[in-house]
């Protein structure tokens, strides 16, 4: 196929102004490049042109416009854009272009050897640079025209088209405008050859003497350098390199360095240097020593491990640290507990013998801290055993060896539990023996109660016992899902005392006691207080095992209930009360018992001001004021309260007893509505009602479907309505699933939760992004690549964090086994997809085990249809996907029942 002939004239006009003249042939002839023509052109002949040539063709039309230069009008491209971009398209075409040069015809060359001559002369540690050719190069504009498009330039020069010469060629070339001989000294050789000369020389004529690389720096492996320097506190070893006779760290930049002895240039050999830091840092890494070298005992094993492994090495070592002496066996030191005539009080012998050598705990405990677990001896440097320095540094923040300290029982818990101390008569063996018990003997939970506990609920109710037999109350703090309730369960059951039990909780959870009492306790009777009619029931109070009532029924009634004296109380929850200003708590605290216990699932220990509020129900004045209290935790003694507080707090997480869980939990967790949300609800109930009592059909079908999809969005959150979004209408559920969440990040879990609403999805986004919680999210504008990125981050993610889903983008295909805790927000009706979109969590390659909590409106469309999962299992169904299901595949009879 005969290929078009394109023909290039650079022409200028008197301003010097450069036009582009461009001529084009087929088959011999001319073609007239006026735009109306040579488009009539290629529109008959574009099925015989070369696929390049018609395409180069066409976007030629679009660059050349009919231009006037003198007398003469000429089809060219005036625009200096679209003279880069013509040459742009001619090179990704392979368009061969020929250019004139005055009569003659000439191929116009690409990437060639441009018609410029270098001559490079050597002048002692100097070389210039001579453009033979520099006045024909001046003179003529032919010889160097720049052509510019978007990131790329086109150069031509003589003929030849260069397509991105690089900066330093450009540089080197343009500094000729100015001077005929270009000169470089000393470290500018260097650059010269590497820069200009070496990836150009096939690009320019170059004249080079022979020896001009003799001027470049020698390439001489560098000596490491190791300088040791000691303070008495901190080994710093600096690694520096030596080239010649000097000498350079990591820190220094430049590539070239001059000896400072002579006029000797040495390239630096950064790739070597690297090599011996790697050595030195994978010597510290083998010897398993801290790049931070304080520790006596971290001292001594580089001086006598790593140090003498670098001489053999042949590095230079310049040391200013003197000998070590390190007694490498781990030392304990015993702490003895005395008690004086009244039993009450405990108090530490103050000395201990280390060695032989008798030694004040006060100052052992200073010197211990300042060398990091090692006590200076007259026989050198003896390093604590780390439970000694454990135990040490829980009882000297305790204040357990100042002259005169004393404890009371309350006080002396804390410290027998957090170190191994040996009494030194009877009272204070007996106390020491009592709380060994709880690891040592079980209590039994008496006849009647008809569970079996788990190892670690068995060491619940051992532990609940022992408080309530030293007089002291306590917090169940175990993960949500362990079985909290169970184990008081069993304690209750074997308290020899009459009276009542008191529990306390949110409405939602009240029912639930009810429920677990009956199932563990079948005998124990009980007396659920709520509701209008509960005063009527108020003469069976003290003669029942337990009485259970809620929050806001106890502060209303706090009068009635707060006159009775209770065995033990038990406050479900406890959260709720840790704001001490609240009516809820002022009423809580008020109550009397023998015994009271607060159970929360949240991560109190590292909520420590508002466990006060616990504290000062369970064991008031035991962690003094509130006042002092947040002043010492700010002041830096969060740690000394947490040891204070640790006998009376049980927590367990659910990886610590994980062989004793099943392998999923599900909890159904009921969500009262708002009072608002609540009067919200019975207007739409009604006006549904209303709406498809006259009427039949497709429109009673549809008016169904309308107001089944209306309640289940208030149920969730009014805000999803359109007509309610800025009406500020609290969610109960909401408020619940904030909290829970929250309560789950602070534990560290990563959690996934599913709705079928992306509006419930954006709110949920915009209070995460308020509180600072790490959140991933697909939804149905998440295109699949952007889905696995999402997951990969939160698989691989080493904190807490929430995945947000909607049903139909993320309930298959997915693995998130990351989580650990699965939350669905809106019932999903079909059992069969609910648990679909848990098995993303819940799969092979779970470790851990998964507790799923699905959040269920009280009182509403979304309870009734929670009971009819198993008897109407087709009509859920159904439902599933209610918004597009075909009409005859639902019982629309059974959906008004509902209603």
């Amino acid at each position: 196929m005969e290929r078009m002939k394109f023909v290039v004239e650079f022409v200028f006009d008197q301003k010097k102004k450069l036009y582009l003249h461009i001529k084009a042939f087929w088959k011999q002839d001319s073609v007239n490049l006026s735009l109306s023509t040579f488009l009539t052109f290629l529109f008959k002949n574009e099925k015989y042109l070369h696929p390049a040539d018609r395409e180069f063709a066409y976007a030629l039309a679009k660059f050349i416009k009919k231009v006037k230069i003198g007398s003469h009008y000429l089809e060219a491209i005036p625009n200096d854009l679209d003279q880069a971009l013509f040459f742009k398209k001619a090179l990704e075409y392979d368009i061969p272009l020929k250019w004139k040069k005055g009569n003659q015809v000439l191929s116009m060359g690409v990437d060639e050897t441009l018609s410029l001559h270098i001559t490079v002369s050597k002048h002692h540690d100097s070389v210039s640079c001579t453009l033979t050719n520099r006045q024909e190069w001046l003179d003529n504009p032919l010889a160097w025209l720049p052509f510019r498009a978007d990131k790329d330039v086109y150069c031509f020069c003589f003929g030849t088209l260069i397509l991105n010469p690089s900066y330093d060629l450009e540089h080197f070339l343009d500094l000729f405008l100015e001077k005929s001989t270009i000169q470089y000294k000393s470290f500018e050789i260097f650059h010269f050859i590497r820069n200009i000369y070496e990836p150009n020389k096939n690009m320019l004529y170059w004249k080079i003497p022979a020896d001009l690389f003799q001027l470049l720096p020698k390439s001489t492996p560098p000596i490491p350098v190791l300088k040791l320097e000691y303070d008495g506190r901190i080994l710093t070893p600096t690694l520096s390199y030596r080239y010649g006779n000097q000498q350079v760290t990591a820190d220094d930049h430049d590539d070239i360095i001059r000896d400072s002895g002579s006029a000797t240039l040495y390239h630096r050999m950064l790739d070597m240097e690297s090599i011996y830091q790697q050595d030195l840092m994978s010597l510290f890494m083998e010897s398993n020593l801290p790049f931070l070298l304080e520790n006596p005992g971290d001292i001594g094993k580089f001086l006598d491990q790593v140090v003498p492994v670098l001489k053999r090495r042949e590095w230079e070592i310049i040391s200013e640290v003197s000998d070590f002496s390190i007694i490498d066996k781990p030392v304990d030191i015993e702490f003895m507990l005395h008690s004086d005539s009244n039993i009450n009080w405990f108090y530490f012998e103050p000395n201990c013998e280390i060695n032989g050598e008798k030694l004040s705990l006060q100052e052992v405990a200073r010197l211990m801290i300042q060398n990091q677990g090692y006590i200076k001896t007259n026989a050198g440097f003896v390093k604590m055993s780390e439970s000694s320095q454990n135990e040490l540094s829980v009882l000297t923040k305790f204040g357990a060896f100042k002259p005169g300290q004393k404890f009371n029982k309350a006080e002396i818990l804390p410290l027998i539990a957090s170190s191994t101390i040996t009494g030194s008569n009877e009272p204070t063996k007996a106390l020491i023996k009592d709380l060994q018990n709880v690891y040592q003997s079980n209590v039994d939970p008496g006849p009647g109660f008809k569970g079996v506990l788990r190892d670690y609920q068995q060491y619940g109710v051992n532990w609940i016992q022992f408080l309530y037999r030293v007089g002291f109350g306590g917090v169940l703090a175990d993960d949500m899902g362990l079985g909290k309730t169970v184990q008081t369960i069993a304690f209750s059951n074997q308290i020899p005392d009459k009276g009542p039990i008191l529990v306390v909780g949110p409405t939602n959870v009240i029912f639930n006691w009810e429920k677990e009492i009956r199932f563990f306790t079948p005998d124990a009777t009980m007396l659920v207080y709520t509701g209008a009619k509960r005063v009527q029931e108020l003469r069976q109070l003290e003669s029942v095992d337990y009485v259970i009532t809620s929050f806001g029924v106890l502060k209303n009634d706090i009068e009635l209930l707060g006159a009775i004296y209770y065995k033990a109380i038990f406050v479900d929850e406890a959260q709720y009360i840790k704001n001490p200003r609240t009516q809820i708590s002022k009423a809580v605290k008020s109550l009397k018992g023998r015994f009271k216990l607060a159970m929360t699932g949240t991560p109190i220990e590292n909520h420590l001001q508002d466990l006060w509020n616990l504290f000062d129900f369970t064991m008031p004045s035991y962690l003094g004021s509130q006042h002092h209290f947040e002043s010492e935790i700010k002041n830096g003694n969060k740690e000394f309260f947490k040891a204070k507080i640790r006998p009376f707090v049980l927590r367990r997480e659910k990886r610590e007893v994980l062989d004793s869980l099943p392998d999923k939990t599900e909890i159904i967790v009921k969500c009262p509505l708002s009072p608002a949300q609540q009067a919200l609800y019975e207007t739409v109930l009604s006006a549904a009602k209303k709406g498809i009592q006259n009427l039949d059909g497709r429109r009673e079908r549809l008016n169904i479907l309308a107001a089944l999809l209306k309640l289940r969005q208030v149920c969730i959150h009014p805000a999803i309505l359109k007509e309610f979004r800025n009406h500020d209408i609290e969610s109960g559920k909401f408020e619940l699933v904030k909290e829970k969440i929250l309560e789950l990040m602070d534990e560290g879990h990563k959690v996934v939760l599913f709705s079928q609403f992306t509006d419930m999805l954006d709110i949920l986004e915009e209070w995460t992004k308020l509180e600072s919680i790490y959140t991933e999210r697909i939804d149905g504008s998440v295109t699949g690549k952007h889905r696995i990125e999402a997951v990969d981050r939160f698989q691989e993610a080493a904190s807490a964090g929430l995945f947000i889903i909607s049903l139909k983008a993320g309930g298959v295909g997915i693995n998130l086994t990351a989580a650990d805790y699965v939350i669905h927000l809106d019932p999903w009706w079909n059992p069969a997809i609910e648990s679909q979109a848990t098995d993303r969590v819940h799969r092979m390659g779970q470790k851990n085990k998964v507790i799923v909590y699905k959040m269920i409106s009280e009182g509403t469309i979304e309870e009734k249809i929670q009971q009819l999962q198993e008897s109407k299992r087709e009509l859920l169904s159904q439902i599933i996907d209610i918004d597009s299901a075909e009409e005859k595949k639902i019982d629309f009879e059974e959906l008004k029942k509902l209603l």
